[in-house]
């Protein structure tokens, strides 16, 4: 099982070596390699079993992975330590650092309707004023917002869908008997 705390840790680690060096885009590559190798591979149940021999897995991991010898070492702690599971929480801490030391913020864009490639660019261009830093749009479809949007930046959350008006109208007029 993995763990985010743990993998945040490493990430932390991992992030220090790679501003030190000036490698981070290096690193973020390697750590996306890494994680899908350790966690998410066919051979990650091997990786993460205990029961097949250490050494083994050491060199499944030199014969696999094809990254920098620090992020190949890096991988091979995780695998030495048991948390080969926790590769994807690392990979994902470790890319949250990178925007966060580039200026960069990743927003997650809810619409009831799929948006037009122009449509995420214009939000990135609106959201990148208003935060004074460039911001990323990752969008997605839930038709049960009914209309709308709802932004999500790091922990704000803007809901300005229609569902969260008709149930905040609910709220008002059930208060008004």
């Amino acid at each position: 099982m993995a763990d985010p705390q743990a993998g945040k840790r490493y990430a932390q680690a991992a992030f220090d070596i790679a501003t030190r060096d000036g490698t981070v885009a290096q690193w973020r590559s390697d750590l996306e390699d890494i994680a899908q190798v350790l966690a998410e591979s066919a051979a990650a149940p091997v990786l993460m079993d205990s029961k097949v021999p250490l050494d083994r897995r050491l060199a499944i991991v030199d014969r696999i992975l094809d990254v920098q010898p620090l992020a190949r070492n890096f991988a091979r702690l995780l695998v030495q330590k048991g948390r080969a599971p926790a590769a994807r929480d690392v990979a994902t801490a470790f890319a949250r650092m990178a925007d966060e030391a580039e200026g960069v913020a990743n927003a997650e864009v809810v619409s009831a309707v799929d948006l037009t490639p122009d449509q995420v660019r214009a939000m990135e261009e609106k959201l990148s004023q208003s935060m004074g830093k460039r911001v990323h749009v990752t969008a997605t479809t839930d038709p049960a917002i009914i209309g709308g949007i709802v932004v999500k930046i790091g922990d704000r959350l803007i809901d300005g869908s229609v569902r969260s008006r008709l149930r905040q109208l609910k709220r008002e007029l059930s208060g008004a008997r």
